[in-house]
């Protein structure tokens, strides 16, 4: 008699041990692959913001071409206002030198990014601000001189694609205004990194001149010698020329990425007003205060408490340039090359890049 010996089952699957062995090892690979990946796609948003500021540095030197002058900065107000009924605005308040705020009543007097704008494929949004309407300071309607539709315009060049892609802000969605992630340098300020009182944040001389004044006063329009900037105040008609740069286009900055909170975009002191007509203010001008990364960016006036507080308080405005990009900033320099500034650049060459004409000698090691 013979027996018949059973066969063991053929085993369909796995174990739960090789299962869980599996996924763990599946979860070591995408912990190692993540971060790869986050650091390629942040290497290609900073080639993008990269590409950004040498299509602005082209717009920059086509402007100069075509003009024999840099972009000039922006101006509150307008030198020769007029009422809405057309007859003279003779109030102080409503000039360029009389403390007008906070943006120009006719298009001469917006910003830097808004001029070159017919030099970089965008003539047609150029065109839409009205440069026949009357300069009206006062009770000026949003629709006059076209400041409303260029406003609603979201550039793609002027926004840091680490920080925000084409955002706009306010509602209804319509009436939306877009921003800018860059900001011209003006040189040296006198006065504080922020927008608070005493001098805690003023840096010392040679980085930092105190008592703090204000940001339109003489010295801190870009035009004082031996402190200027690339972008200079327009109010009087002051013109910059590539002759002004005395410490050579390659040392010193035009443009560069403006310190902005991720936590505050859109509303903060330097990033609340239409892109193209703020006025001279922060939201697109900045100066030689040492710039720092947006997750190390203090949020609101908190910081100028005792002890400081950044994360508390109401709206701060801030200087200094800064960036979303770990490590350091893109900034445009004369020669229309954009470089690669590290947070961690010493005070004194930072300030060396962003005065024109202080004669002092910069390598190209230094930064």
């Amino acid at each position: 008699m013979t027996s018949k010996r059973r066969s063991r089952p053929t085993r369909l699957g796995f174990t739960l041990i090789e299962l869980l062995v599996v996924i763990a090892i599946i979860a070591v690979l995408i912990a190692l692959l993540l971060p790869a990946v986050q650091s390629a796609r942040e290497a290609g948003r900073r080639a993008q913001c990269t590409n950004n500021l040498k299509q602005m540095g082209l717009g920059v030197a086509n402007f100069e071409s075509a003009n024999g002058y840099l972009p000039q900065g922006p101006y509150d107000g307008d030198p020769n206002p007029v009422s809405l009924n057309g007859t003279p605005d003779t109030a102080k308040g409503s000039t360029p030198d009389g403390g007008a705020c906070c943006n120009a009543a006719h298009p001469n007097g917006w910003n830097h990014f808004f001029k070159i704008l017919p030099f970089m494929e965008q003539q047609p949004l150029y065109n839409i601000a009205n440069f026949n309407a009357p300069a009206v300071q006062v009770s000026r309607p949003a629709t006059l001189n076209g400041e409303q539709d260029v406003s609603r315009v979201a550039l793609s060049t002027f926004y840091c694609p680490s920080r925000r892609m084409n955002e706009r802000y306010g509602s209804p969605l319509i009436a939306a205004t877009s921003r800018n992630d860059y900001a011209g340098c003006a040189g040296f300020m006198q006065g504080q990194a922020y927008s608070c009182s005493g001098s805690a944040f003023t840096p010392a001389p040679p980085n930092g001149l105190t008592p703090a004044v204000g940001i339109t006063s003489g010295i801190n329009r870009g035009d004082t010698a031996g402190y200027k900037g690339a972008i200079v105040w327009s109010g009087l008609g002051a013109k910059r020329l590539w002759a002004h740069f005395k410490d050579g286009t390659s040392n010193s900055i035009v443009f560069a990425e403006k310190s902005q909170p991720l936590k505050t975009v859109g509303s903060d002191g330097g990033d609340n007003e239409m892109w193209q007509n703020s006025g001279w203010d922060e939201d697109c001008i900045r100066y030689q205060f040492v710039p720092i990364p947006d997750d190390q960016a203090p949020w609101f006036s908190g910081v100028c408490n005792t002890p400081p507080d950044p994360k508390t308080g109401t709206g701060l405005w801030r200087r200094n340039f800064g960036g979303p990009h770990p490590g350091g900033i893109n900034a445009l320099l004369g020669d229309g090359s954009v470089h690669f500034i590290k947070f961690s650049v010493n005070p004194t060459t930072f300030r060396k890049l962003t005065v024109i004409d202080d004669l002092e000698p910069l390598s190209a090691d230094e930064f």
